[in-house]
């Protein structure tokens, strides 16, 4: 068994070498998900003035398959990011700074179902840069994020066609010390959309409402030595649609528009030195959407309550230079929608239950720190594990999901 760890760690060390890795992602997800009641530097997205405490980084990260909330999907090419923070000063005393890549960026719109148009901003498109800051205090921490990605075409010739999107985040967040033994992190973005289309069935298409707002916040609370406490709360809308110079346009296309929000409580217990237990529950998550503007005869709405949601999680040292980890999330969901009927509207309601599992191994080698999410049924089917290729109609018996890593300097 030893020497079989030992070859795995060989393996994640030669992709990474070859191929960009961000350790601290595949944490998150083998750790269930739970990101939002652990310390972790990916969480500088969410958390932005955090990032001073991850000073002189190099993240790095490569998926070859990414998680929709309920399943992996299969990368026809691996995905990969690289950034860095650099603390500016002696012990970064004028603040860090970091800076990222992506692929690309993903849809501002999280749902995108449900009724024509409601798929507006949906699409991931090409990311263009990741620019973050933040400065520490004594007691308080601030940071703030910017984030670009657009693409598009122009066509010249007689006439001239262009065909354009964009996505614009702009967030920031504070750190400040709560008590003897509490801290509280405090984060909020704002987003933009734009979308142009000239020479269409429709004439020219531009983006109408085009925003999206969050705002989160949470609390450390050392209980005891052994019992950390967070409560987490979160909050976002969002209302986009695209207008047309045709009058009938709005009678095709809906938009979507909509509201999240949800509440929960976690506990970091640590066993022992070297075992940690993640457990969190949200008793109330709430979303309702609906249409940005659609015609006054037609009544669409869709609404989901997932009551609770359940996070557990294990990270457990086995050595110096190996964690085992490993994650689930339970939850329970009822879906409501309406859609417009014959006589009178049409009003389904499902309800189920969703169960996700996740597993990581992360590897602790001189600067680095290395971590990967196993395929959920690599116990049983080694198969081509040791370079990770398959036939195409044997894709997900690829072994790894998820490659990531850091390294300090």
């Amino acid at each position: 068994m030893k020497k079989f760890f030992t070859v795995i760690a060989a393996v994640a060390l030669a992709v990474v070498t070859a191929m960009p890795a961000t350790a601290t992602e595949s944490r998150l997800v083998a750790l269930g998900g739970a990101a939002s009641y652990v310390e972790d530097d990916f969480n500088i997205f969410d958390w932005p003035a955090t990032l001073p405490s991850y000073s002189n980084v190099l993240w790095m990260t490569v998926n070859s398959a990414t998680w929709n909330g309920s399943d992996w999907v299969y990368e026809w090419e691996p995905l990969a990011l690289l950034g860095v923070s650099y603390g500016l000063g002696d012990d970064a005393q004028y603040g860090t700074l970091g800076l990222f890549f992506f692929h690309a960026t993903s849809g501002l719109n999280p749902y995108g179902f449900g009724w024509p148009g409601a798929n507006v901003f949906t699409g991931p498109i090409d990311n263009k840069f990741n620019l973050m800051y933040g400065y520490a205090m004594e007691g308080l921490s601030f940071g703030i994020y910017f984030s670009r990605a657009d693409e598009g075409f122009t066509y010249e010739e007689d006439e001239t066609s262009e065909d354009h999107e964009a996505y614009t985040t702009i967030g920031a967040g504070v750190r400040f010390d709560a008590g003897d033994n509490a801290y509280a992190d405090v984060g909020f973005d704002f987003s933009m959309a734009s979308y142009k289309e000239e020479d269409t069935g429709w004439g020219d298409i531009s983006n109408d409402a085009s925003t999206a707002i969050g705002v989160r916040g949470r609390l450390f609370y050392e209980w005891n030595e052994t019992v950390t406490w967070v409560p987490y709360v979160n909050y976002q809308m969002y209302d986009f649609s695209l207008k047309a110079d045709s009058a009938a346009y709005k009678d095709n296309f809906f938009g979507d528009k909509g509201m999240m929000i949800g509440f929960g409580v976690g506990a970091n217990v640590t066993v022992n030195e070297d075992n940690l237990l993640i457990f969190a529950i949200e008793p109330f998550t709430y979303a309702k959407r609906e249409p940005s503007e659609a015609p006054t005869d037609m009544n669409y709405e869709f609404k989901r309550l997932t009551m609770p949601r359940f996070f557990l999680a294990l990270e457990s040292d086995i050595k110096d230079w190996l964690t085992f980890r490993v994650g689930a999330v339970k939850e329970l969901v009822k879906d409501e929608s309406t859609t417009p009927g014959v006589a009178e509207d049409i009003t389904v309601t499902d309800s189920y239950s969703r169960f996700n599992y996740f597993m990581g191994l992360g590897f602790h080698i001189g600067d680095f720190d290395i971590d990967c999410v196993l395929n959920n049924g690599l116990p049983y089917r080694l198969g081509y594990w040791l370079t990770g290729y398959q036939p195409y109609d044997e894709i997900d018996s690829q072994p790894l999901y998820m490659v990531t890593g850091k390294y300090h300097f």
